[in-house]
């Protein structure tokens, strides 16, 4: 049990937001605190509010202590313990949530080789009002207008826009590469060197167990600009998968035997120049094409790409990915991403995803006329696609066009058994339009089919919504009390309490009501049903009319 003495009412807003968030969070490596867990005591003769917050104690040894005692870790012990965190990590930042003081003495190391991530006093919400407040900062933690946000900052392990109070999810990013730091060089940062020109720590020659590959992920998790960090934890994620086969490469192409190879391959060359000699120029042109894109010079870079089509057409393909892949790095800047997708579908139209992502884009931009059409060319190429299926039902769903959304939903579910989203999207609307039974019908089946928890907690919670349409209280409940425990779904939370209601169950309503009005959600249902208690508490304070 944490107790706070102090009444500093920033202390008191970090003691309370600490007790808010580790309600939302469900990981077994994060404690667990319930709203009973947090609490007041007045001690008799004292003038003073003592607050307490009761959480699972994780039995272990934080890292700052530990490294302290063992010494640099591994290159292997360094991936499994970043797959950890960023896997802990990606479940909060889902949750809207980021954390901001991610360092070795907030990970404890627990007896079973796991690793826990602690103190979540300085996290923070995802939401619009936070951003507003970041972009009026003016990088400064005082009051700017009508706006103040905190900064909290730990030495050496804070990224610059934090420490000026602009915080966002890819500074736990940041964090997290100079925590990596401290493990594998086993080496205090504060005593680390810093290059004037780039700003970036220098220790690769304090890790020498580390092979090029890894550090150069690390350096770019703490690059000290958010844009150039990667930008969600599913992209790191995706490179940590890769890292292992790259490590390989790398040791491959730097053992004696590789290089020996490589002479050998050169004299190959020679011999067969005379043969090779177009495709190589072709392909010395696309790579002088890729340079002046990078720089950001594009009608020098689309001159060098149609020569190499002239002397080799099948380069259409590599300067098609090479856009495509700038595409999905700018996904951040909407109409740049736009830009390089319809470059990657000029050089090459029969790519089904630079269609589906194109037309995600054009969403994004409620550009209406190009969802639909880049949707219909990539239905063209692959009809049986039931994720593209899927994005445009999400696309009609967005916009309220529920009877198209709903055809959409059904042809994806026809086209694969992996279809379980649209299975779930089209439960909702089912209910939306009253076939309850229906709606019911199809969470059934996508229960059967999944075992993943955060679909199966929506597939739960229209379950449960269906049965109290139906007035099936009881069975209503039971339901969404499993959507609760799978995942802390406000709409879930806000039909539990109208089913507890129902049954009389008056105090665990109130609350239960209580955390559909306090968390997060821009859902349309939550927002009428927050509307509808409001109004209900309202009216208990109206006063008779005068006689």
């Amino acid at each position: 049990m944490k107790v706070l003495k102090w009444g500093s009412p920033k202390i008191v807003e970090m003691f309370e937001r600490e007790s808010k968030t580790l309600r939302l969070l469900s990981h077994p490596c994060i404690p667990k605190s319930t709203m009973d867990d947090f609490f007041t005591v007045t001690p008799n003769k004292f003038p003073l509010t003592l607050r307490c917050l009761v959480m699972d104690k994780i039995e272990g040894e934080n890292l700052q202590e530990w490294i302290e005692l063992n010494g640099q870790i591994s290159q292997s012990l360094a991936l499994d313990w970043l797959q950890q965190l960023v896997e802990i990590l990606d479940l909060i930042h889902h949750t809207e949530i980021f954390h901001r003081d991610i360092k070795p003495a907030n990970i404890i190391l627990q007896p079973d080789g796991r690793l826990a991530l602690v103190d979540f006093g300085g996290a923070r919400r995802i939401t619009d009002t936070y951003l507003a407040k970041v972009s009026a900062s003016g990088g400064t933690s005082t009051r700017p207008g009508n706006y103040e946000v905190t900064a909290v900052v730990s030495t050496c392990y804070t990224p610059l826009e934090q420490i000026n109070g602009k915080a966002i999810p890819q500074s736990d990013f940041y964090a997290l590469g100079r925590t990596l730091v401290r493990l594998i060089t086993g080496t205090s940062l504060i005593s680390l060197s810093t290059d004037q020109k780039t700003g970036k720590l220098i220790w690769r020659d304090k890790a020498q167990q580390i092979d090029k590959p890894l550090a150069d992920f690390i350096d770019e998790l703490m690059a000290p600009l958010p844009a150039q960090r990667p930008q969600t934890t599913e992209l790191i994620l995706q490179r940590l998968e890769k890292l292992p086969q790259q490590i390989k490469n790398y040791r491959l192409a730097t053992s004696k035997v590789f290089k020996y190879s490589k002479y050998t391959l050169i004299v190959l060359g020679i011999i067969g120049g005379i043969f090779l000699s177009l495709p190589l120029v072709a392909n010395y042109l696309v790579a002088q094409g890729r340079k002046l894109e990078a720089a950001n010079n594009t009608q020098q870079a689309q001159k060098f790409f149609n020569l190499a089509l002239k002397i080799s057409p099948q380069s259409n393909r590599t300067i098609s990915s090479f856009y495509f892949e700038r595409g999905a790095r700018n996904s951040n800047t909407l109409k740049a991403a736009k830009r390089y997708y319809e470059l990657a579908i000029k050089y090459n139209n029969q790519d089904v995803d630079a269609y589906s992502n194109l037309a995600y884009v054009c969403e994004k931009l409620n550009q209406d006329d190009c969802v639909i059409k880049n949707y219909e060319n990539s239905f063209k190429l692959k009809p049986d696609s039931w994720e593209a299926r899927y994005g445009l039902a999400l696309f009609y769903d967005n916009r309220g066009m529920y009877d198209l959304a709903q055809k959409q939903y059904q042809l994806a579910i026809q086209m694969s058994r992996e279809a379980i989203p649209a299975i779930n999207n089209l439960s909702r609307l089912k209910i939306l339009d009253k076939k309850y039974n229906s709606a019911i019908a199809l969470a059934q089946e996508g229960l059967k089919e999944t075992d993943n928890v955060k679909l199966k907690s929506s597939l739960y919670k229209n379950l449960g919504w269906a049965k109290l349409e139906l007035k099936r209280y009881a069975e209503a409940k039971a339901d969404l009390e499993k959507s609760t425990k799978l995942d802390a779904r406000t709409d879930a939370y806000c039909l539990l309490a109208q089913a507890q209601e129902a049954l009389n169950e008056i105090n665990d309503a109130r609350l239960t009501w209580e955390i559909c009005l306090i968390a997060e959600s821009n859902q349309q249902e939550v927002q009428e049903w927050r509307l509808q208690i409001l109004k209900r508490l309202l009216g208990e304070f109206v006063p008779p009319p005068s006689p």
